[in-house]
Formats: C-alpha cells, sequence, structure tokens
C-alpha cells in the first residue's frame, strides 16, 4: 500500500464540520530487512474520517492493512506521518479506540457476562456496580447474547465468540471502533448475517467505525 491516499465509501457523511475526527496524515511504515535495507509496508497514506462514518479498507493479504489499524490504535509506531484523533496525536493505546480482532480474545475462564464485565470495570471505574450491570446487560442485549451470558467461551459458536468482542469493545463506550478483519474465522453463513448484525449497532449508535478486510 504505497503513495496513495485512502479512497474508501463511507455509509453516511452526515456532520462535515467533524471531518476531521480521524486524520490520518501521510503516513508511512517501514521494517528493517535481513540485509539492512527497509522493507516498506506503507508509503504515504492519507485518510480523513467523520465521527459517525462506518469506512472500509480493502486489500489484498500482506498490504498493510492490519498495520495501519494497529497505527490508529497505537499498537505499533510509524516510521513517518502523523495521526490525530479529535486533533490529538496517537502514540499509546487508549480506551477512546476499542479493536476488535479476528481471533476472539475471549478469557476462557470467564463467562460472557464476566469477560465484559471485566473490561467495564477495567475502564469505567467511576460508574456504580449497579450502573456497569445495567451496562453490560444492554450491550449483550444488543448483540444478542442475553441468553448465552453465563456460557463460557467454549460452550459457544465461533460467530457468538465475536459477538462478545464485540459488545466488550462497544461496552466501555470507545469514541472509536476498530475491527481487524473480524469475520475472517467465520462461515459465510455466520458472517453474512453478523456483518448485517454491525451495521444495524452502527446505524443505532452512530459512531466511527474503520474496518480493514
Amino acid at each position: 500500500m504505497t503513495k496513495s491516499t485512502l479512497h474508501t465509501n463511507s455509509l453516511d457523511r452526515m456532520q462535515p464540520d467533524k471531518s476531521n475526527f480521524l486524520v490520518i496524515d501521510n503516513v508511512s511504515k517501514a521494517y528493517p530487512a535481513p540485509d539492512g535495507s527497509e522493507f516498506v509496508v506503507l508509503d504515504g497514506i492519507n485518510l480523513t474520517m467523520n465521527d459517525n462514518e462506518f469506512v472500509c479498507v480493502i486489500g489484498h493479504s500482506g498490504c498493510g492493512k492490519s498495520t495501519l489499524l494497529k497505527m490508529v490504535a497505537g499498537l505499533e509506531q510509524l516510521s513517518s506521518g502523523r495521526v490525530t484523533l479529535e486533533g490529538k496525536e496517537v502514540r499509546k493505546p487508549g480506551s477512546d479506540r476499542m479493536m476488535v480482532f479476528q481471533q476472539y480474545s475471549l478469557l476462557p475462564w470467564l463467562t460472557v457476562r464476566e469477560n465484559v464485565r471485566l473490561a467495564v470495570d477495567e475502564v469505567l471505574k467511576g460508574v456504580s456496580r449497579a450502573e456497569k450491570a445495567n451496562i453490560v446487560n444492554e450491550h449483550l442485549t444488543m448483540v444478542n447474547l442475553t441468553a448465552a451470558a453465563n456460557k463460557y467461551p467454549d460452550e459457544i459458536s465461533g460467530g457468538m465468540k465475536q459477538r462478545v468482542g464485540i459488545a466488550r469493545a462497544l461496552a466501555i463506550r470507545p469514541k472509536m471502533l476498530l475491527m481487524d478483519e473480524p469475520f475472517g474465522a467465520l462461515d459465510a453463513l455466520t458472517r453474512a448475517k453478523l456483518q448485517r448484525q454491525v451495521i444495524d449497532i452502527w446505524e443505532n449508535n452512530r459512531q466511527a467505525v474503520l474496518m480493514v478486510t
């Protein structure tokens, strides 16, 4: 992915005055090669997003999509350029950006409810126990997992595990949701259903979503 501005189709562009919510400005990323040279993964990437847009970055395997997403998340350092969120430069991970990975990343010894609650407890420290419980229940309902709330990860399907990850990410009220090929490990039928559900959730919440696929 080199010398380019990412051209994406947005599902919504309702607030043009907030078009600089996320700015990826001339970003490049290179890794050292065994021969002492540099292997350039990204070169001159530019992208701006509104605070209520759902943007997909599409490209072939190995083109640097996930690397770009990790830089927005603060998990990967830039070689050059800047990433800003609401005018503030992104330098490290933060609870204002939550990522959903292709791998489910659930703790196997915790139930569905406890996996979501763990994130809520960690981030929303000033919230009462009762309100935290309501937040967890609300987001489990949002992804249709109320009936599975007390099950463990090895007792639910792959699609349900991914929905737990989405509920966990949204429950801490981030400003932006980052999705790294979240449907790649799912069968076609489950993938189609979950894609539709993610769009439905976005239409109800209208927060920024950046997804690579």
